[in-house]
């Protein structure tokens, strides 16, 4: 008998409310699974807004002081 088939067969000998905490408990077990998966960044450096600035000759310091004066901030 294979693993299928005996969980299959206990679970089909639970009653139904049971069944249901069966499947909320394999919910539980691949969301952990996924979690525990590395999750790959993409790097800033390949995104279109990346190097917009460079080629501009605007001190940043003084540009953000100007927005947040617009602000009021």
């Amino acid at each position: 008998m294979t693993l299928l088939e005996q969980i299959e067969k206990q679970l089909n000998a639970l009653p139904p409310e049971k069944q249901i905490e069966v499947l909320d408990f394999i919910a539980f077990l691949q969301k952990r699974v996924n979690a525990s998966q590395p999750v790959r960044h993409r790097s800033l450096r390949k995104h279109a807004a990346f190097g917009s600035w460079k080629n501009r000759n605007i001190d940043a310091v003084k540009y953000q002081q100007n927005l947040r004066a617009e602000w009021g901030i």
